[in-house]
């Protein structure tokens, strides 16, 4: 089996060129004669005329589309086995992202699910499809022995994350959480270890954007009454496919993400903001 494959959204496909070719002359009309005149008993008005542009079907170009919609003419042919293109067109299409090393899908260790609600039962199936052992625990405590936590909450993340921030990361267990604040799923970027942004920092963070901390406080904490819930099937499923992403992303060892992504459960679109470093507040300062 080749060693590279295309990437994900990649296809190659083939395309007649525009290159034509003149049809032959079956009038019999010279070329003084005028242009569309046919000469008496030179056929039955379907032939061909001199200089009749027709196109040459046995010239084909090997097309490229890339993930994003481009079409890139590309030569040579592209055969089945990509591991025998040439060095520079291998080179090429590795630097542009359009091939990939195949490799069977592994993941390091058990998945954790704690909660209850239609989020954490949509992802624990989708887990299950894609390939993972699936442990569904009622606390992180009970999940030391897996090497990923996802706590998905159905409303405001609970005071048991900051404990997790702790309890998880300093054993270099990837720690993914979801919470849901009015029509809005929140999902955070995995913690696999001290150094990466736990609940607590997306929390601080949070707060030091806000035009209102105090407010947005007040709010993560304070007793409040709610209308029917938004997430229904789809929305539950929608969520969780992103969750699956990410945790997918992290069992392949991508580049861990910084980023804090926001799900619109009414239109189910999502908008994604850049989770910065807090600047460190020495003693000194006023």
């Amino acid at each position: 089996m080749a060693r590279r494959t295309l990437a994900p959204g990649v296809e190659i496909f083939s395309v007649t060129t525009g290159t034509v070719r003149q049809a032959a002359d079956t009038t019999g009309r010279s070329e003084a004669e005028p242009r569309g005149r046919r000469r008496n008993g030179t056929g039955n008005g379907h032939a061909e005329r001199r200089g009749l542009a027709v196109p040459d079907e046995s010239a084909k170009v090997t097309v490229l589309r890339t993930a994003t919609g481009e079409f890139l003419p590309v030569q040579p042919e592209i055969g089945e086995d990509l591991d025998q293109l040439d060095p520079g067109t291998l080179r090429a299409f590795e630097d542009r992202g359009l091939l990939v090393e195949r490799e069977p899908r592994h993941w390091p260790g058990p998945v954790a699910v704690v909660g209850g609600g239609a989020i954490a039962l949509a992802l624990s199936e989708l887990l299950v499809r894609i390939g993972a052992e699936v442990h569904r625990v009622p606390t992180p405590d009970a999940a030391l022995g897996c090497a990923a936590v996802t706590w998905c909450h159905d409303d405001h993340p609970p005071a048991e994350w900051a404990k997790a921030d702790v309890l998880l990361t300093e054993r270099s267990i990837a720690w993914q959480r979801c919470s849901v604040e009015g029509a809005t799923a929140v999902i955070e970027p995995i913690s696999s270890g001290p150094e990466d942004l736990t609940h607590t920092d997306v929390r601080a963070r949070r707060l030091a954007a806000s035009a209102s901390p105090g407010h947005l406080q007040a709010y993560w904490s304070s007793e409040r009454r709610r209308g029917p819930s938004p997430i229904g099937p789809a929305e539950a499923w929608f969520v969780a496919a992103l969750l699956a992403a990410d945790l997918e992303a992290w069992a392949a060892r991508r580049t861990a993400s910084r980023r804090l992504r926001m799900v619109d459960l009414i239109s189910l679109t999502v908008t994604e903001q850049p989770i910065l470093p807090l600047s460190v507040v020495s003693s000194g300062d006023v």
